[in-house]
């Protein structure tokens, strides 16, 4: 268990370039999708990824303690 914490920041930037290759497969594959489609796509990935780590689930628990005063 020690060493998948210590693999923790590393694997979400493999997670994230991960999503850039297929968002760019995607791309390949259909050119009809806008570059704008896979930036707001891609920003979502990222809030997605950003949200699991132990700092954004602390800032979120945070938030919904603040809303629920």
């Amino acid at each position: 268990m020690e060493l998948i914490t210590n693999l923790f920041p590393i694997l979400h930037v493999i997670v994230i370039i991960a999503g850039i290759i297929l968002l760019i497969f995607v791309k390949k594959k259909y050119s009809k999708v806008r570059n704008a489609e896979l930036i707001v796509v891609f920003i979502l990935f990222f809030i997605l990824v950003l949200i699991f780590t132990e700092p954004g689930m602390d800032v979120l628990k945070k938030l919904i303690s603040y809303i629920q005063m």
